[in-house]
């Protein structure tokens, strides 16, 4: 087996590590941004692009593909600590190149799936649970904010897990509801709580 140059070896764990940490620089710097505010005004509402060509894609199949995997956070963290791992392996323990590159590979892909899942279990698993389903709606009492006509469309406030929601609403009977009535949400149309005075 040909030996593999340390002194290389340890320039591109290095150079990974750093790319690592200044990708998380970047993000944190960046995450920051997006409440600054540029005293200019670009307006390119006028600007027009034409492009040559026609391409149709109405027959096109689609596919729901996805690799959840392969996430921003979890390819940082492999980047990460493949650098940090390569280098603790040959300055730490004195391994040979090809038993750091195993060290790396191996403890950096633990590394980026327990990144993954507790990037999903600590931000994204609280927001599908805190959707509303259909059945935290259905004979909820609401209060009409908007008078909702005969014909049309009003609104209504309610609170559902514990939290004060507003929606559009119509009347199951087609009568007039005014505002301040109480409602009961008897249905769904779509987005539209279908609602009926209220018997309190």
């Amino acid at each position: 087996m040909p030996q593999i140059d340390l002194s290389s070896l340890n320039c591109f764990y290095f150079f990974l590590l750093m790319l690592g940490v200044f990708y998380a620089l970047l993000v944190t710097v960046a995450g920051g941004l997006h409440s600054v505010h540029l005293p200019l005004d670009i307006d390119l509402s006028d600007l027009s692009v034409h492009l040559p060509g026609h391409v149709d894609l109405a027959g096109a199949p689609s596919h729901d593909v996805s690799i959840l995997s392969l996430s921003p956070i979890s390819i940082a963290a492999f980047i990460t600590s493949f650098g940090g791992i390569g280098i603790i392996a040959t300055q730490g323990f004195h391994a040979d190149g090809a038993a750091s590159l195993l060290w790396a590979a191996g403890g950096s892909i633990v590394v980026a799936v327990v990144s993954h899942f507790l990037f999903f279990f600590i931000f994204i698993a609280p927001q599908a649970s805190s959707a509303l389903k259909t059945s935290d709606v259905i004979g909820v009492t609401a209060e009409v904010t908007a008078p909702i006509p005969g014909d049309s469309v009003g609104e209504i406030a309610y609170v559902a897990m514990g939290e004060r929601h507003t929606a559009t609403a119509r009347s199951h009977d087609g009568h007039s509801i005014p505002r301040g009535a109480l409602v009961t949400i008897e249905s769904l149309a779509g987005t539209v709580m279908i609602v009926k005075p209220s018997s309190k």
